[in-house]
């Protein structure tokens, strides 16, 4: 039996560790990252407006920013394009495709003449399936994605929840009280 010393042990340790790190970022670089069947989704500048319109009418303006300003159409449209399956994107967008003309037919009023109170109670009655299994998942998506990009965009967070990114603040000058 031949003895090693301790630096030919460390050497020939750290030469294992870099070559398994090496073969890992090799190994890694020849995987494709993405699924070949995921496609991002392609918004038209209508359906942009409208899926805008329904979050401005699930979180409104007000004195404090309402959903919209805060830029949460882009988050759900990020959030249902990087998490949900090709199926519930496809029951998605047909439910906001014909979210119009839904709306049109369930307050017998053109999209543009129908006040907030009349497109809440549409989305209302969306939520409660009274418009199909289909809407009312979407609609119950749709406002869970909404609440969570409002509720965690950096206005909400900083001034109404007070979140400090890291509490407890250094301060090197302050002065030692003896006891």
């Amino acid at each position: 039996m031949t003895s090693i010393s301790r630096r030919e042990w460390v050497k020939g340790m750290a030469l294992v560790t870099l070559g398994s790190v090496a073969f890992y970022d090799l190994s890694a670089q020849t995987k494709p990252i993405l699924p070949t069947s995921w496609k991002p989704i392609e918004w038209t500048k209508d359906q942009d407006q409208l899926l805008s319109d329904w979050v401005g009418i699930i979180i409104p303006e007000s004195t404090i920013p309402g959903a919209v300003s805060l830029g949460v159409p882009s988050f759900v449209k990020t959030m249902l394009d990087d998490c949900y399956e090709p199926t519930a994107q496809d029951a998605f967008r047909k439910v906001l495709n014909g979210f119009r003309t839904s709306l049109e037919t369930y307050v017998k009023k053109p999209w543009t003449q129908a006040n907030q109170a009349e497109k809440e109670q549409f989305l209302f009655a969306m939520a409660h399936g009274n418009l199909g299994a289909d809407a009312q998942n979407a609609m119950s998506t749709l406002k869970g994605l909404t609440i969570q990009g409002y509720t965690s965009s950096e206005e909400i967070m900083v001034k109404y929840y007070h979140y400090v990114m890291a509490p407890g603040f250094f301060n090197g000058c302050a002065p030692v009280k003896k006891s």
